[in-house]
């Protein structure tokens, strides 16, 4: 029973601020998809594709000096991982077992090399560190302990971007860019490296050795998946359409590969004329950044991108397991539960996908590209690029699993009302709110809901927060089983005055071939189409009423009727006026969408506006033949066009006296053709400046 008064209670509030919201204008945030979460950080948490957000990876920063952490390697007993760096070519250490507030937790530099970029990174089994470069090709053997380093050898390549090493033979294998072939590197470094495989593409960015002995080989530019032998002979697994075969993984028989495509750069070249080529294995899409292409370093802000992860059986049979829609893979890392840790560098993303193709969120990191993996105890490192750094990821615990929104945007100043969340019952709900589209120090603290209940699904609070524009909110799950499926939050933004901003009147309507074909394409009308532009920045629902006034008069008369108008037009019938100006009030209100004490208002006065429905008169004509004169008046605007014709003839132009038809009072003479002897009618119009047309005529005799 007090169980069913606490939902009561919940429900009674959401329901009473719901129900206000369309007089008040009230609104609501809602996240509910794994797209809507992961706009946010997920921290010491997962989001599922479900939308789910779930307890997952704790990262802990260990701080480094570099630019970018591009490879990793472990030693070989597994409690030391080596990072290759940039741009000045430093190698450090981490301890994969040290956490915490253990001193060993740091990173210690090993060894600094002449080189910008430790690009590629292997070990030998007696801990001796292998580090390719770039530029230059350069391959270098360090002992970590001593830190003495050793030029091994000098390739004729411009990078280095990948090594194995085989401990059977004591060869070194070096996937290289520019151009894109495998090297064998002898052990001593005495012999002369030799080319052991031409791929024919740009670059060679990944490779990995097989239980048979064979090396697995991915390409870019053209995104090809090789299987070579060490006698050089290579068979192609896979040709993908798209430009790098970023990086590949085993488990058992099965093949992961990570693969990115490019949006093509501004200036590649055209596609030649022809047939069109075969292409291979497409992305398909089912989630932005700077590519990590292999022949550039990742710079931000550069071309678009999408990736997928593909598996490739035995038996040669493929399959998509997760694609990214916006952005690229720049490592790849098999778990011991079958699952895919997938780095990406564009948001600084760790997803995880499962052999299923259920995919999560695993981290989100503070920097914009996590490029690279590498195994520690019980978890995982990332190198980190765009502020170098290295994470030490493990599994969440307790209530270190939080998700934190993102920054909500109510607009204008907004009173924060409920949340609600569907979800387990134990979670903690915090928000805090400011004026800053970035949250600093003028910023809230942190603040728990206010009444907050539970109900069998969720539970609901008031936003203890004060009013701002901008607010967050923050979750802590408080253990492995909690789970967070929906919140939404209502808000009330400050109501913003509606304005009028031009009043203008629109042109008549378009002259028809029926209507050019008459006597006169000029028809006058007396009804004046008023529109105005108005600034509605939310977006409420308007009112508008109308007043006029003759420009020489203070008293606003009312006009349109006792309704007030809900579109931003009326036409103005103005037959009963007198002619002259007038100017004409529009007043908008935002009454129908806000309380009466909450409504706000808006008015402008127009330029003033001509009203003329008298025709203009002809008068005084005579006719000392061939010549005819007289004058044209007008009392409200002026004459603007004279005409005469004879014996309803075509219309002729007349010159008014002085040259410019601009006034109300126009005088003329004009001089009739060459008429046949006989009586002949001349008719005079004059038109007004508001297409009211006069005439009068006069009978010529010619003798």
């Amino acid at each position: 029973m007090r169980e069913l008064t606490r939902m009561m209670v919940v429900l009674t509030a959401v329901l009473a601020l719901v129900d206000s919201a369309g007089a008040a204008t009230t609104k609501m945030f809602r996240h509910t998809s794994a797209k809507d979460f992961e706009e946010g950080e997920a921290n010491g948490s997962m989001i599922l594709p479900t939308g789910e957000v779930v307890a997952g990876m704790k990262a802990r920063h260990i701080p480094l000096e570099a630019a970018f952490v591009w490879c990793s390697v472990l030693s070989p007993d597994g409690q030391v991982a080596y990072f290759g760096t940039g741009d000045e070519g430093k190698i450090y250490a981490v301890d994969t077992r040290a956490a915490g507030g253990d001193a060993k937790a740091g990173a210690r530099r090993v060894a600094d090399l002449d080189a910008a970029w430790v690009t590629a990174l292997a070990v030998r089994p007696d801990g001796t560190l292998l580090a390719g470069t770039t530029p230059g090709g350069r391959v270098y053997a360090i002992d970590p302990k001593t830190k003495v380093a050793k030029e091994l050898a000098t390739l004729p390549a411009d990078h280095v971007w990948s090594l194995v090493h085989d401990a059977k033979s004591g060869t070194t294998y070096a996937g290289t860019g520019s151009p894109g072939k495998i090297f064998a590197i002898d052990g001593s470094g005495k012999s002369k490296p030799r080319a052991l495989w031409d791929s024919g593409d740009k670059h060679v960015v990944s490779l990995l050795a097989t239980a048979d002995g064979r090396l697995l080989a991915g390409t870019s530019e053209e995104a090809i998946l090789y299987r070579v032998s060490l006698d050089g002979k290579a068979e192609a697994l896979q040709d993908f359409e798209a430009e790098e075969v970023r990086a590949i993984a085993r488990d058992g028989d099965d093949i992961y590969v990570a693969v990115n495509e490019f949006e093509k750069a501004a200036g590649s070249p055209a596609t030649p004329p022809g047939p069109a080529a075969a292409k291979g294995t497409r992305i398909t899409l089912s989630g932005s950044g700077a590519p990590a292409s292999a022949g550039s370093l990742p710079r931000p802000g550069q071309r678009k991108s999408k990736a997928g992860l593909y598996r490739l059986d035995r038996a040669g049979q493929i399959e998509q397991i997760f694609s990214l829609p916006d952005g690229y893979f720049t490592s790849l890392l098999l778990d011991e539960a079958g699952g895919a840790y997938l780095a990406t560098g564009t948001q600084g993303k760790v997803y995880r996908a499962m052999k299923d193709r259920t995919v999560a969120l695993a981290i989100d990191l503070p920097e914009r590209q996590a490029l690279t993996l590498v195994r520690a105890a019980g978890s995982f490192l990332i190198g980190t690029g765009d502020v170098g750094g290295v994470y030490r990821a493990q599994p969440a615990s307790g209530d270190s699993a939080t998700y934190l929104s993102k920054v909500l945007d109510g607009e204008f100043p907004a009173r924060w009302g409920m949340l609600r969340w569907h979800g387990t019952r134990n979670l903690s709900f915090e928000t805090r709110s400011g004026n800053t589209a970035k949250p600093d120090a003028t910023w809230t603290a942190w603040r728990k809901l206010d009444r907050q209940t539970t109900t069998g699904d969720g539970g609901a609070g008031h936003v203890a927060s004060p009013g701002a524009r901008y607010a967050q909110y923050r979750v802590t799950l408080g253990g492995a089983a909690e789970r967070l499926r929906d919140v939404s939050l209502y808000y009330l933004p400050q109501n913003q005055r509606p304005r009028i901003l031009e009043i203008t009147v629109a042109e008549p309507a378009a002259v028809t071939p029926a209507t050019a074909a008459a006597a006169s394409a000029r028809v006058h009308s007396s009804i004046l189409k008023l529109r105005w532009r108005v600034e509605n920045l939310d977006a409420d629902e308007l009112t508008y009423r109308l007043w006029f006034r003759d420009e020489n008069e203070a008293v606003w008369r009312p006009l349109g009727g006792p309704e007030p108008l809900i579109k931003a037009e009326y036409d103005w019938n103005t037959e009963g006026l007198p002619d002259g100006n007038y100017v004409v009030r529009v007043t908008v209100s935002d009454e129908r969408s806000n309380p009466r004490d909450r409504a706000l208002d808006g008015s402008l006065d127009s330029a003033p506006l001509l009203v003329d429905n008298r025709k203009p008169e002809v008068l005084g004509l005579e006719v000392h033949y061939p010549i005819v004169g007289g004058r044209a008046r007008d009392t409200a605007s002026n004459i603007n066009e004279l005409e005469y014709a004879v014996d309803g003839g075509e219309w002729k132009p007349i010159a008014p006296g002085d040259g410019i038809c601009d006034d109300l009072i126009e005088t003329f003479t004009f001089r009739l053709p060459s008429l046949s002897p006989g009586p002949h009618a001349v008719t005079v119009r004059a038109w007004d400046a508001a297409d009211n047309v006069g005439a009068a005529g006069i009978s010529v005799r010619v003798k």
